[in-house]
């Protein structure tokens, strides 16, 4: 298993695991339908993000094949806080059969080391409430609630 920073030829394979990962998520919760031109749509989202030296694209690849994927972000915090910027995982997907087996872990830790690289004390991310998968990852790598988000559907 090798972790590398994805580029252009990594958007294809990224696009496949993210839609595996999004749908996952459709099936779980009302709130995450899609549209109809998804693929596109996250391949040109993806696209921006890896212009931007704010954020971090990895991929997962095994025998060639991109297994998984993360996107990290360097965030500013409001001028409220004495912490002027702050880390945040956008997303963490690995393919339904490589999960369990420490891609995420490696995803991890070079993310870590990214923000590590820049100063960043302090890592957000969002996980869906009935990730049963997700949940436990997270708390497993020392993260922990400090905010429920509520939503109410119209």
């Amino acid at each position: 298993m090798e972790i590398v920073t994805a580029g252009e030829a990594h958007v294809p394979e990224i696009v496949d695991v993210w839609e595996e990962f999004a749908r996952f998520h459709e099936d779980m919760d009302p709130r995450y339908p899609m549209v109809a031109n998804v693929r596109e749509g996250f391949g040109e989202h993806l696209r921006g993000l890896m212009a931007d030296d704010n954020n971090l694209v990895l991929v997962a690849v095994e025998k060639g094949r991109v297994v998984g994927h993360a996107i990290a972000q360097l965030k500013k915090s409001s001028p409220a806080f004495r912490r002027e910027k702050f880390g945040f995982i956008d997303e963490m997907a690995v393919r339904a059969g490589y999960r369990r087996r420490g891609v995420g872990a490696q995803l991890l830790a070079r993310i870590l080391d990214w923000f590590r690289e820049r100063g960043i004390d302090m890592i957000e991310l969002d996980v869906a409430a009935a990730n049963e998968v997700g949940y436990p990852f997270w708390k497993k790598h020392g993260f922990k609630a400090y905010l429920h988000r509520l939503y109410r559907m119209t």
